[in-house]
């Protein structure tokens, strides 16, 4: 983990809209009061229970939060650059309720969790920005929960790797967590995750080689994951 104060030409967040809607005193402010951290891929970036000092936002790489319970850990999402790490959780309670792990190497930035409370009160176009970006956020969560409750084991599997695909924008691409962890996001047991893999590549859908996986046959997942 590297870490180090960041200047306004090192990062894009004048690519965010919620950024456009700060006044440039704001911005120079929030700039001022952040810092760069890179994390490389596996390392963990939040652990759950730690004090929620400051919010991420996720300039580069790919991410997935977990929330362990009872020593399983359940992957609820998975966030792309460009957009906050946990945002919806972040001002729920003073500690964080989930983690996040680096799938790939990234880059963040820390912003004071002070300074963000500090333009929701005096910025009321950013504040109604930022409940309806964590509105969005939640409601997305709570869709693909109730998608994946609604379907089989097929169906559920299919549905993840192409969600994975879309994510990584490639058909072959490296699993960002274990079997068991798969089963516990999905509601399956280990061996049901296992067999259904095994189905999928002798039907010729995907291939499989630990935990890399190329899908093979596009429409046919999407298929399967709309009728599953």
């Amino acid at each position: 983990m590297q870490f180090d104060h960041i200047s306004r030409e090192s990062y894009s967040l004048d690519r965010c809209e919620w950024f456009s809607l700060l006044t440039e005193a704001q911005r120079k402010g929030i700039i001022s009061d952040s810092s760069r951290v890179e994390y490389s891929a596996g390392e963990k970036i939040v652990k759950q229970g730690f004090t929620a000092s400051h919010l991420l936002f996720l300039e580069s790489g790919f991410v997935k939060l977990n929330v362990e319970n009872r020593g399983r850990v359940t992957t609820f999402k998975f966030v792309k650059e460009g957009n906050f790490i946990g945002l919806m959780c972040s001002f729920v309670n003073k500690t964080l309720d989930f983690s996040a792990v680096a799938v790939s190497d990234c880059s963040v930035l820390m912003i004071n969790r002070s300074c963000f409370e500090e333009l929701i009160r005096d910025n009321g176009e950013f504040a109604v920005y930022t409940v309806k970006m964590m509105s969005e956020l939640t409601n997305g969560v709570v869709h693909n929960l109730i998608n994946l409750s609604h379907k089989n084991v097929n169906g559920a599997v299919a549905t993840l790797l192409c969600d994975m695909s879309e994510l990584f924008g490639e058909t072959s691409f490296i699993l960002p967590f274990t079997r068991s962890e798969m089963a516990d996001a999905l509601g399956y047991s280990k061996e049901s995750i296992i067999n259904t893999l095994s189905d999928f590549q002798r039907d010729g859908v995907i291939s499989v080689s630990a935990k890399k996986v190329t899908i093979e046959n596009l429409i046919a997942l999407e298929k399967i994951a709309k009728n599953g």
